[in-house]
């Protein structure tokens, strides 16, 4: 039997916080205080150019290839330069049916990530209603959001 669902939404962008995600009505980022993590923004944040915070959105709403090995995909990342090596905050983005599952948070610096060591223990996993996923992620790519702009006319959807 599956898992209760968790709560998923975006909290707006107010100067100097950017967006991030509210997971059980709490910023993710908050679940992993004291750990590396603290130093990271989410690659969803409103002040990415509209076309990268685009294609951030669309490896979510896809669970499919993320780039990075295991099915990882980077939900928090270093602020100045995005680059996963530099050190991110990763989890397992699968689909279960219609539903959407983030498992196995850990810090990555690559190549392979080690849970005993790199994990968040009690971080997750979260299960999201798969339609309830898609409309909070497609928010930013439509510019719903406040502090958010809309991908470029052309731009495609996945």
């Amino acid at each position: 039997m599956p898992s209760a669902y968790t709560s998923l939404d975006l909290t707006p962008a107010t100067d100097p916080a950017p967006t991030d995600l509210l997971v059980g009505g709490r910023p993710l980022l908050h679940r992993l205080d004291g750990a590396d993590g603290a130093d990271t923004v989410s690659p969803l944040t409103s002040d990415l150019p509209p076309v990268l915070r685009a294609e951030r959105v669309r490896r979510l709403l896809d669970a499919g290839d993320h780039g990075l090995p295991g099915g990882r995909y980077v939900i928090h990342s270093c602020p100045d330069c995005d680059d996963p090596g530099c050190g991110a905050v990763t989890a397992v983005v699968e689909r279960d049916g219609d539903d959407v599952v983030w498992r196995d948070f850990a810090w990555w610096t690559g190549p392979a990530v080690d849970l005993a060591r790199d994990g968040y223990p009690g971080t997750g996993p979260y299960r999201f209603h798969g339609p309830t996923h898609r409309a909070v992620l497609l928010r930013l790519l439509d510019g719903t959001l406040r502090g958010t702009a809309p991908v470029p006319v052309g731009a495609s959807r996945g």
